[in-house]
């Protein structure tokens, strides 16, 4: 038994050194006469005879993930003497297979018999090379080679795709800039094809406004406060998962103020609140002053602090509250200053009449204002509306000396009129229209008719309210126009008139509205025909 053993070693291991000689012998030939690249390809078809192989697969190039699995086919046809020719797989000059037998005993390499593809016509032979787990280093050419008298051969060539990586990031994670200097972001990163990296910043816009920036390096000329915030740089080729690295960007500063409102309106007995936006880095020590006195924590006053946003609580605000106010904001880079006026006089005032008067020689005016405390008196002020060439002097309220409502002769020279408030010893506002009415809340608003207008025509309004306080700023200019001819009220009957008084018409109910009215006008109609009958 042990001689029969023996016996089939020693023939599998002739078979071996016959299939190493005639690969040599391949080797030899293939060098001596190695076709051009443009003859390779010339004889990959099948010829006629029945004694010379040829092959069924061109040549062609493979893009491979790292990590997948490729097989390289290599079909020829079917010959009556396969035995006279040797197949053999090559990478470069390296030997990897010969006939079925491995050369190259890389794990990773392993040779699968060929079979004709479905509907050829037919049969094939040849051996297909698989290479599992690909990696960079398989990349390159890889020859089937048919050991003929003349040796042929195809060609694949293996192209290993590898996702992203980034390989450098300057700064690493983190950058302190001052304010005005130049900043540089790099980032490099490594794959197949070459990345591409883009630079985006976390939940805003770059600094130049784009949405994204690509390219290895990211320089800002003058860093600002606006500069800060968390930069990404990501690559991607578009192969696996890109990869993305950020550098958080701060830029140190000194405290700059922005106040929220610099005029705040407030009254007796009210609680006030003024605040400075302050933007700084390092994080800034802010002190509030009132004119000259600094302020403490207090039962009057109390400080808050929300993000950037630095306040100021006045409650039961008492007239030494009023006056002018400084936020002082201070890092170890400078210091920044912001002023702010506690006053008790009126807002401006807001007029929401309509821009087009129903009557061609007067209009009903009205306006709105916020006042903490009873307003004292109005003063309106209007005018015809000036051409555009007339010089401007929106700013420059000229007051007829004695106040007149048909205007004067002068067409830029502002009409006046004093508008008292009225209140009784309960605190209700005596209105001319509606009778007394008690002012629960802090906006008032007020009505005035004005008589005397000329018709068809454009004019311009300003007007300005006083409490316990003082006057406040002039409005901004209203435009309104009167019309050309009167519009009168439509007129309906008096019983129609009563009802609808008393909210009889609703929508509800119109249709048996409509009915009555078509009754009630016919029957006035029988009744005055009648009448004037008898």
């Amino acid at each position: 038994m042990y001689g029969t053993i023996n016996k089939t070693a020693r023939m599998h291991t002739n078979r071996i050194i016959i299939y190493l000689m005639l690969s040599l012998t391949l080797i030899i030939k293939g060098t001596e006469t190695s076709p051009s690249s443009s003859s390779r390809y010339q004889d990959n078809y099948i010829e006629e005879d029945k004694y010379t192989p040829g092959f069924l697969t061109l040549g062609q190039k493979y893009s491979i993930a790292i990590g997948s699995t490729v097989i390289l086919p290599c079909k020829i046809n079917e010959t009556d003497k396969p035995e006279d020719y040797v197949l053999a797989w090559k990478k470069d000059i390296a030997i990897l297979t010969a006939g079925p037998v491995k050369v190259n005993m890389n794990p990773r390499y392993r040779l699968m018999p060929s079979t004709a593809s479905p509907g050829t016509v037919g049969a094939s032979h040849g051996y297909n090379l698989e290479i599992k787990d690909v990696r960079t280093s398989d990349a390159g050419e890889y020859v089937c080679q048919l050991g003929t008298i003349v040796p042929r051969e195809i060609v694949h060539t293996l192209e290993v795709m590898v996702p992203p990586k980034i390989d450098f990031v300057s700064p690493p994670s983190r950058l302190d800039a001052s304010k005005n200097s130049a900043i540089r972001l790099e980032c490099r990163a490594s794959g197949n094809p070459q990345p591409k990296i883009i630079w985006t910043r976390k939940n805003n816009v770059m600094p130049n406004g784009e949405a994204n920036v690509t390219g290895n390096v990211l320089e800002i000329m003058h860093a600002t406060r606006h500069t800060a915030g968390h930069y990404r740089c990501t690559a991607d080729n578009r192969v696996g998962q890109t990869d993305t690295r950020e550098i958080f960007v701060n830029v140190l500063y000194a405290p700059e103020i922005e106040v929220e409102r610099g005029f705040v309106h407030t009254g007796v007995g009210f609680e006030a609140q003024l605040t400075c936006v302050v933007h700084a880095e390092p994080q800034p020590h802010v002190i509030w002053y009132k004119d000259t006195t600094q302020l403490g924590t207090t039962e009057q006053h109390s400080q808050q602090t929300r993000g950037n946003k630095y306040s100021l609580i006045i409650r039961n605000v008492t007239h030494s509250d009023l006056g002018n106010y400084t936020c002082q904001a201070s890092n170890n880079l400078g210091r920044d200053r912001g002023y702010l006026t506690l006053s008790g006089i009126p807002s401006i005032c807001i007029f929401d009449s309509p821009s087009v008067s129903h009557y061609r020689d007067q209009y009903n005016i009205t306006w709105t204002v916020q006042s903490f405390s009873p307003v004292r008196e109005y003063r309106l002020f209007y005018r015809k509306q000036i051409p555009k060439t007339f010089p401007d002097k929106e700013n420059h309220i000229i007051p007829s000396h004695a106040y007149q409502f048909g205007g004067s002769n002068l067409d830029n020279q502002w009409e006046n009129v004093v508008i008292p408030e009225v209140y009784d010893e309960q605190g209700f506002r005596y209105r001319s229209y509606a009778g007394y009415e008690h002012v629960q809340n802090t906006r008032h608003r007020r009505s005035f008719l004005i008589k005397a207008l000329t018709p068809a025509t454009n004019y311009e309004v300003r007007v300005q309210a006083r409490n316990d306080h003082g006057w406040n700023k002039l409005s901004a200019i209203f435009h309104f126009s009167t019309a050309s001819e009167d519009m009168e009220p439509s007129a309906q009957p008096a019983v129609l008139k009563g009802l609808l008084d008393k909210g009889f018409l609703n929508s509800s109910t119109s249709i048996q509205c409509t009915f009555l009215l078509t009754t009630i006008t016919t029957l006035a109609s029988i009744l005055i025909a009648s009448t004037f009958s008898t």
